[in-house]
């Protein structure tokens, strides 16, 4: 059962704030499950660790929950460290068992969330370039306006100034 456990002299340790914290995530981008340490030195004490740490990962993932637990459970974990009461080994590869359903339906929850939020990051980058489309060819069609007014604005300069230099020529002293 030892060779399962994550040594509590782990360099990647840090301070935790309690029991109600929202869900972490190792540096694997998976569910940390919030686990119980079971080793002499620091029996009974919680912690969230690498959701892959049983298969060599090299994430090293580690968080102390630093909450209050309870005498008797720190008791209790130790008789069973002295071998007073042995569990069962069905009773233990059952908690392994649950550990990694966890791992894995908060990771398949995680991925669906990462899922969604790339489908809506990808709908919303369809749109602005749609938009963005749609403003270069407004922007286009008021250049094309404004090339067209400016040309009507001088042709009308220009058939004003003829019209004031036959008005003079017509009109002869």
């Amino acid at each position: 059962m030892e060779s399962r456990i994550l040594s509590s002299s782990s360099n990647s340790s840090h301070r935790s704030d309690g029991e109600g914290e929202r869900e972490r995530f190792c540096y694997c981008g998976l569910s940390s499950p919030r686990r119980t340490s079971w080793t002499r030195m620091n029996p009974g004490r919680r912690f969230y660790g690498c959701a892959r740490y049983r298969e060599g990962s090299k994430c090293k993932y580690f968080k102390w929950i630093y909450a209050k637990f309870s005498d008797r459970a720190t008791e209790v974990i130790l008789d069973l460290l002295d071998g007073r009461h042995q569990p069962s080994s069905t009773f233990v590869d059952d908690l392994d068992d649950v550990d990694s359903k966890q791992v894995e339906a908060s990771s398949a929850n995680y991925l669906k969330n990462e899922v969604s939020k790339q489908v809506e990051v990808f709908s919303v980058n369809y749109l602005l370039k749609n938009e963005v489309s749609r403003m270069k060819i407004e922007r286009k069609c008021y250049q094309m306006f404004i090339i067209v007014l400016f040309c009507y604005i001088a042709y009308l300069i220009i058939k004003c100034k003829a019209l004031e230099d036959k008005k003079k020529f017509l009109q002869l002293p």
